[in-house]
């Protein structure tokens, strides 16, 4: 069928496949992008194709192919760019509700931007999921849009190249592959079906398995509210990743910024029976969970995630304070550190 839809349309459907997929809808590309190439190659479709726009040169039509595919991802990935600049951090918890890895799809497109910034868009696409997050990820951190279209083109040519390099190269075997999928017909749709039930049903054990790790009580805005207000003050520890700080650059007033690893490190010298406060911003409290885990884990008695993180602080309307530079905040550690009298 997909044959034929490219036989009969061409660039047309590369264009809306590309597009369509970069604006976040399941329909993948690249087995477009291959199977066009294929066809391409092997001249397979006619007066009415690829190959009679180019009779000039047999690479035309694969040029044709990666310019469309490349100006589609472009356009797709420009719309994302600037829904991050101009939304931040709410684009991406749009996107995480629409995830099935809701807990960690954020923090995978973080640890991978914050590691190569946005040279990772160039390969973006070859990670499944990545460049739908890391793209809105650099515009709600302050990319230059010259740099994001540089970067987020080459990353377009490279994929879009490479998929229909791929099938003009193995065009014989794209074409057997596609006869196997005529004879098996309906059957296609049974293993597509099953495969998928599959995939889907081991990302849910996996987001079940985590939750139920994290599992412990939480602490909430009234009741640390409460306790900000009393004696002695518990320790508040913000401890989201510097690039979601950049995105909203507030915090609980009196927090600590840590960096989100090797927490318990950072707080030698801390009481071990002092009570501890950790919130982040993401689904179901999973940083400020792990943070928790791991300083209980390290002899900390008394230590206990927000509900709801800082978005559920601000809903309660308590205010907040702009964050300074990292490691500029001391003030709640030097009280921590000091002797109760």
């Amino acid at each position: 069928m997909l044959r034929e839809l490219i036989i009969e349309y061409g660039l047309p459907l590369v264009f809306a496949n590309v597009l369509l997929e970069c604006l976040g809808l399941p329909l993948p590309a690249l087995p477009t992008l291959v199977l066009t190439g294929a066809i391409a190659v092997t001249a397979s479709l006619g007066k009415s194709g690829l190959t009679a726009m180019f009779p000039a040169s047999a690479f035309a039509p694969l040029v044709a192919i990666v310019v469309v595919a490349s100006t589609a991802a472009l356009l797709g990935d420009t719309l994302w760019f600037w829904l991050g600049r101009r939304y931040g951090s709410r684009v991406l918890g749009v996107l995480c509700k629409l995830s099935i890895s809701r807990d960690t799809c954020v923090n995978r497109s973080l640890d991978f931007f914050g590691r190569f910034g946005v040279r990772i868009l160039a390969v973006s696409k070859f990670i499944p999921g990545l460049s739908t997050l890391a793209i809105p990820v650099a515009g709600a951190t302050g990319v230059g849009f010259g740099t994001f279209l540089f970067c987020d083109a080459l990353g377009a040519v490279l994929w879009s190249g490479l998929g229909v390099t791929f099938g003009a190269m193995f065009a014989d075997l794209v074409d057997k592959a596609l006869a196997l999928l005529d004879w098996l017909g309906r059957g296609v749709l049974a293993i597509a079906v099953v495969v998928l039930a599959l995939y889907l049903g081991a990302r849910w054990w996996r987001r079940v398995t985590l939750l139920r790790r994290l599992r412990m009580a939480r602490i909430e805005v009234a009741e640390l509210r409460a306790l900000l207000a009393s004696e002695p003050r518990p320790l508040v520890i913000d401890v989201r990743r510097g690039e979601r700080r950049a995105m909203d650059p507030y915090a609980i007033p009196g927090a600590l910024l840590l960096d989100h690893g090797g927490i318990a490190a950072q707080l030698a010298g801390i009481e071990r029976d002092l009570k501890i406060v950790t919130y982040c911003d993401c689904p179901n409290e999973v940083s400020a969970a792990l943070a928790a885990k791991d300083l209980i884990a390290h002899g900390f008695d008394d230590v206990a995630p927000l509900f709801g993180g800082l978005e559920a602080w601000r809903a309660a309307g308590h205010a907040v304070e702009p964050i300074a530079l990292e490691g500029t905040m001391p003030n709640a550690l030097h009280a921590a550190k000091a002797p109760s009298v």
